[in-house]
């Protein structure tokens, strides 16, 4: 059994900044449990863009404190 991607792997993928996207798309490829967590992840940052975008804004706020 491998090794599930973590949120933080999920979402740098899903915001286009991943430093291990080869890696990912790989491990993608052969889970589908990641898989379905990606796709719906991706959907729901789609559906959701301006939520997504506000609360991304409130986080960087948050850890620059």
């Amino acid at each position: 059994m491998t090794k599930h991607l973590d949120d933080m792997e999920i979402a740098s993928f899903v915001d286009g900044v991943s430093d291990n996207k080869n890696k990912v798309i790989e491990h993608l490829n052969e889970c589908v449990y990641c898989f379905e967590i990606t796709t719906a992840t991706m959907q729901s940052v789609e559906t959701e863009k301006e939520t997504c975008k506000q609360l991304d804004n409130s986080f960087h706020q948050l850890i620059n404190l």
